[in-house]
């Protein structure tokens, strides 16, 4: 642990152990209040209601006790609050915070509004009502405060603001009161990857799982969980051999302790990672451990997303198993149109059914279906609809249209000209240089392979031609 770790540490254990030997003990309900301003709001509400201090003690209390609250030289017990709130005629509560509980209940209302906005797709909304509820309410959310500025980050990342997201995580790590560190290092690690900063996105996972080690938290949900997070990282950086590595430490530290959800995540990233290296068939296996540890706890949204991947993988097997393929992804996308997916998750679903079409030479629904995905999705996620282009530009190559193919390509690769690049980019510019070169496009094609080349951090410079003497 470092020299800072540790003092940060034993910073917040005095201040724990300081805390417990309070007349009071802190907690979200009961929060540890500030004599001098509760001190005050007993005095003036004393004194609107009329009252002398030897009134308001009433014989339960002494005068000389309540001098002293009202000074901020005591800060008394909760029973003590609770009286004095009966005789004032307020809450305890006001007295501890200065809230209203009206206050309260409409900052949790709004809070509560927020996070239905986000599950329900409208991130834009929910980073308004929160941005809003921090600005303008800071008191009332004093003591859920940390919950409401996660939540912010989780609806900025929604709405595509990767970098305020960061922003709003990392200014909640180097706080000494932050909410889960190791799930928020999980939040943190994957904006970076998202955002293309995969050595961040390591730096800030391996510092976590180190962490975890030293407080012997290694096979717990989170840490497990974290571990697949940084194998992603890896992945995404080109270090797929060490990603699979760490795939299968969570796989085995998991099966001793974590829960199914975290032992299903680790399965999960394994068979994609499994999958991308060209091991089809171990990914399918993979995929299918962790459907059914998933199956066993829960549902919705990540397990129809797990059958969508499976789905995916069954095609990519030699030979593609389309019927099944399209049975798990036809379920898959029944559910995510429901209430638990978005409009992308939908579109990932029809591309891979569009697939399945093509590969039994079914060419009007293939094209149908990625036409109405394509219109669907915009361009909200670029890789996607670049892929749906590649698959409109290899129906009109099935129907015997090179020119209307070659648009299609053409349109692919502006898609991704714009897009960030990481491994999955990589790998869809390979797919198209392959569609390109084989619709006789030679150098579009070579350009493709070149940013493929280069959103792996490889040099796409031709080296000098130096003659060689024997």
């Amino acid at each position: 642990m470092t020299a800072g770790k540790e003092n940060r540490v034993s910073s917040h254990m005095s201040r724990q152990m300081a805390a417990d030997s309070l007349p009071m003990e802190p907690s979200a309900s009961h929060p540890v209040p500030d004599p001098l301003a509760l001190g005050r709001r007993v005095r003036e509400l004393r004194q609107r209601r009329g009252l002398k201090q030897a009134e308001l003690a009433q014989g339960r209390l002494s005068t000389a006790y309540v001098s002293r609250i009202e000074s901020g030289q005591r800060r008394p017990e909760r029973d003590v609050v609770e009286y004095l709130a009966e005789r004032l005629g307020t809450t305890a509560d006001f007295l501890l915070t200065g809230i209203g509980r009206d206050e309260m209940a409409d900052a949790r209302l709004r809070l509560r509004y927020a996070e239905l906005a986000l599950h329900s797709g409208e991130a834009v909304d929910a980073v308004r009502e929160l941005r809003s509820l921090l600005d303008e309410t800071p008191d009332v959310l004093s003591t859920f405060r940390r919950e409401a500025e996660v939540l912010l980050a989780s609806a900025l990342e929604a709405s595509g603001a990767l970098d305020e997201a960061i922003h709003v995580l990392e200014r909640l790590r180097e706080s000494d009161s932050a909410p889960n560190p190791l799930q928020l290092s999980i939040n943190l690690s994957r904006l970076y990857r998202e955002s293309g900063d995969f050595a961040r996105g390591i730096d800030v996972a391996e510092a976590a799982v180190k962490l975890a080690d030293e407080l012997g938290l290694s096979g717990c949900d989170d840490a497990v969980r974290l571990t697949v997070t940084l194998a992603a990282a890896y992945f995404e950086r080109g270090d797929t051999a060490h990603a699979y590595h760490l795939c299968q430490s969570a796989i085995e530290r998991s099966e001793a302790m974590a829960s199914p959800q975290a032992r299903a995540a680790a399965y999960w990233n394994a068979s994609i990672v499994a999958s991308r290296r060209g091991q089809a068939v171990a990914g399918v296996g993979l995929a299918e451990r962790a459907l059914a540890l998933l199956g066993e706890s829960s549902g919705g949204r990540n397990l129809a997303r797990l059958h969508a991947e499976l789905g995916d993988m069954l095609l990519k097997v030699e030979p593609p198993d389309v019927a099944t393929a399209e049975r798990v992804v036809a379920r898959a996308r029944k559910a995510l149109a429901g209430e638990a997916g978005t409009v992308v998750d939908v579109a990932r679903c029809d591309a891979t059914l569009a697939e399945a079409r093509l590969h039994v030479g079914d060419l009007e629904e293939a094209e149908r279906i990625a036409a109405e995905a394509r219109a669907a999705v915009g361009d909200s996620a670029p890789l996607l609809t670049a892929r749906l282009e590649m698959l409109l530009g290899r129906v009109s190559a099935g129907h015997h249209d090179p020119e209307r193919a070659r648009e299609f390509y053409r349109s692919a690769a502006n898609t991704l000209s714009a897009h960030a690049t990481d491994r999955g980019t990589a790998d869809v510019w390979y797919e198209l240089g392959a569609l390109l070169d084989g619709a006789g496009e030679v150098e579009a094609a070579r350009d493709a392979y070149r940013s493929a080349a280069a959103s792996l951090g490889l040099s796409t410079v031709r080296p000098a031609q130096v003659p060689i003497r024997l």
